[in-house]
C-alpha cells in the first residue's frame, strides 16, 4: 500500500508540494471528463452512498456500520456495496466468513459483520445480486467518486483534524476532486 507523501501534513509549502500543482490541474481536468462522460443507473432499490473527498480515513466505514445498524434496528435489510479496496477479486461477490482481507478487502471483512455485504468492480451487479438475496435498500461504502450508480442520498465524512493544506487536489493534496463538489452531496458528517 502505498504511504501519503509527508508534505500532505505540513502546515507550510515546500518545493516538492508546489512543483506538483501543475498535476494537480491535469488532476482536476481528468476528473471533470469522467464526471461528463459517466452514466449513472439507477438501482431499483434506494442507494445511500457514504463517501468522501479526501484520499486516506476520514470515517467513512465507521459512518456505513451505523447507518447499517440504524437501518437493521428499524426494520430495514439494508446490504452493503463497495469495491473491496485492497481485495484481490474483482467481480461481484458476497463476502462470507471464510473470506480474508486478502481477498475482499479489510473494511469489507467490517462490514459483513453487520450486514450482508458485495464487494466487486461493477456495483451496479452487486446491488442487483443483494435484491435477489431479499435487501431492501443498499448503502455504498466509499462511493462519492463511483459515478455508475446513482444514489437517493449522499453523505460525505470530513475530519475534523484537516487543514486547509488538505483541500488540494492530488497529487498536491489530499483531494480526490475539487472541494466544491461537495454540493453534490445531501448531508456531512464531521468525524474524529
Amino acid at each position: 500500500m502505498l504511504k501519503a507523501p509527508k508534505f500532505w501534513y505540513q502546515k507550510k509549502d515546500s518545493y516538492l508540494s508546489r512543483s506538483l500543482y501543475p498535476l494537480s490541474l491535469l488532476f482536476r481536468l481528468g476528473t471533470k471528463i469522467r464526471n461528463f462522460a459517466s452514466t449513472l443507473t439507477k438501482s431499483s432499490l434506494p442507494v445511500i452512498c457514504i463517501g468522501n473527498i479526501v484520499v486516506g480515513g476520514a470515517g467513512k466505514t465507521p459512518v456505513s456500520l451505523k447507518i447499517g445498524k440504524m437501518l437493521i434496528k428499524a426494520g430495514y435489510k439494508p446490504h452493503f456495496i463497495s469495491k473491496g479496496y485492497a481485495g484481490i477479486i474483482k467481480t461481484s461477490t458476497l463476502v462470507e466468513s471464510w473470506h480474508s482481507p486478502t481477498s475482499v478487502g479489510d473494511e469489507s471483512i467490517l462490514l459483513s459483520k453487520v450486514a450482508p455485504t458485495w464487494i466487486g468492480n461493477n456495483r451496479n451487479k452487486s446491488g442487483e445480486y443483494a435484491k435477489m438475496q431479499g435487501s431492501d435498500c443498499l448503502i455504498m461504502d466509499d462511493g462519492f467518486q463511483h459515478r455508475k450508480v446513482k444514489r437517493d442520498l449522499d453523505i460525505i465524512t470530513i475530519s475534523a483534524n484537516d487543514s486547509k493544506n488538505d483541500y488540494r487536489l492530488l497529487p498536491w493534496g489530499k483531494l480526490r476532486e475539487p472541494i466544491k463538489n461537495i454540493n453534490r452531496s445531501n448531508a456531512l458528517v464531521f468525524t474524529k
